[in-house]
């Protein structure tokens, strides 16, 4: 390629001319990357699932229990509050911090004059541990929401740390260590490392998949899998019930339903319960805001504690294990007033948590609700007699990975984490659901900042990014 031709190609563009040497020098730094997300998030899911199950555990002991919950939550929600009042620079901790995290991804200069200045600049190492210390307050107290979402922050924050300590200047090189460590990061929370390279780069650049940058986003999520399984012993993050691989015309129809019925009201659902509590969050002084929702999210579990039975955990925390019960088959989680009450319930505390700016996810939080959902379906045309003898584990995969795509945005992703799960035999349904899902939902998306490349064209991605005017 002529030299003056090459000098009027943007960073991406000039990647693929990349030498071997620079390729090599990725990979040595990917790594890096990969194995400092891993440690950070490793020790984060470490210290949140140890206090959020000794809080949990003693919500159970009577009134005294719930007492103690309340007063965890509300503690540390105002903690929160006086963190951000005291310095304006946390309020980038609140939240999911997804925002935040692609905002950082595509903005990775702010332009000077002729010399522009990365802005990674901030201190980024600083905002990892923000972004750390807040999801412990948030979901380590007990806070309703998932852990992925931080998680992609701090490994971005860590990414660019790293990028700022070595002195990068190529945007294209930095944008690579920063999905390299999303990647790692989801890596390592899932265990799923093709999963998390296509969630990497479909939550970056919506509708559009730059194949470099997928490349060094499967490597990091692989290092990430490797240490996981290495130092911590292969752990699956459900149980995959068994099904076999031919379907009848029933199924089809019944999974085409959970994704028309239940995943793409469950996106609305989701965006309605968080403007609802948002308004009512804004009642409140800002410094109590955080403990008064979190408080009020804990009254809601106490009182499907109290009222129905239903344990605090299963609308609080993370609802790791609730899902975890659901695909098991255990039998208290079967009755569909039961479902309607966990998916009601937890939609009612993650709206809450987030709302006084707890730092929690929605990606775990959509899955539940959509296996939730999709159990409920199996388990109401069983009721009513109109599809008798329907397998609920199944419509439980299914809504956990059509309302992933409704909610975040993000089907092939959501396709892979069916196949690496639960096994290529739930493929066929799945791959379903989620293409009717994505179709549905195609105006809908929670993070403003999910987009194509700033330098695509229209013509360039096929059409509007997702989530901008006229998609």
């Amino acid at each position: 390629m002529a030299k003056s031709a090459f000098q009027h190609l943007d960073e991406e563009a000039k990647a693929l001319h990349d030498s071997w040497d620079h390729i090599g020098r990725l990979v040595l730094v990917v790594t890096l990357v990969a194995a400092v997300v891993w440690g950070a998030c490793t020790g984060l899911r470490l210290v949140v699932h140890q206090t959020s199950h000794l809080v949990l555990e003693h919500a159970q002991e009577g009134v005294g229990g719930g007492v103690i919950l309340l007063l965890v939550l509300a503690a540390a929600g105002i903690v929160r509050g006086l963190l951000l009042r005291r310095d304006p620079t946390w309020k980038d901790a609140a939240g999911d911090g997804m925002n935040v995290a692609l905002e950082n991804y595509h903005v990775t200069y702010v332009h000077d004059g002729d010399d522009p200045q990365p802005r990674y600049s901030r201190p980024a190492f600083a905002l990892a541990a923000r972004k750390a210390l807040f999801t412990v307050l948030t979901l380590g107290s007990g806070g309703s929401g998932g852990l992925e979402a931080p998680t992609v922050l701090t490994a971005e924050a860590l990414s660019s740390g790293i990028a700022r300590v070595m002195q990068v200047r190529s945007e294209h090189e930095l944008r690579t260590y920063q999905l390299a460590g999303i990647a790692a990061a989801v890596s390592t929370l899932l265990g799923a490392p093709f999963t998390a390279a296509l969630f990497a780069t479909e939550i970056a650049y919506g509708d559009r998949i730059i194949y470099r940058k997928l490349a060094y986003a499967l490597w990091a999520g692989v290092v990430a899998y490797i240490l996981s399984n290495r130092l911590n012993g292969y752990v699956p993050l459900f149980p995959a019930p068994e099904h076999g691989a031919t379907y009848a015309i029933e199924e089809y129809a019944a999974t085409t339903l959970v994704a028309v019925a239940v995943s793409a009201p469950a996106a609305m659902a989701f965006g309605l319960a968080m403007t609802n509590a948002s308004r009512v969050a804004e009642r409140v002084p800002p410094v109590f805001q955080g403990g008064a929702t979190a408080a009020a999210a804990g009254l809601v579990a106490l009182g499907l504690w109290w009222g129905l039975g239903i344990e605090p955990h299963h609308v609080l925390g993370m609802g790791e294990a609730t899902m975890h019960d659901l695909l098991s088959g255990e039998g208290h989680l079967s009755v569909w007033w039961v479902l309607l009450s966990l998916m009601v319930g937890k939609l009612a505390t993650t709206a809450l948590t987030l709302s006084g700016g707890g730092s929690a996810g929605l990606l775990v939080p959509s899955m539940y609700v959509g296996a939730v959902s999709g159990a409920l379906v199996a388990g109401v045309l069983d009721v009513t007699g109109v599809m008798p003898d329907l397998d609920p584990a199944l419509f439980a995969v299914v809504g956990l990975a059509s309302s992933l795509v409704a909610v975040i945005g993000v089907p092939l992703a959501a396709i892979a984490l069916v196949l690496e799960v639960f096994g290529k035999e739930y493929g066929p349904p799945a791959i379903l659901a989620c293409g009717v899902t994505y179709l549905l939902t195609l105006r809908f998306t929670l993070y403003s900042a999910q987009r194509a490349s700033p330098d695509a064209t229209a013509d360039e991605t096929g059409g509007a990014p997702r989530g901008a005017p006229g998609a």
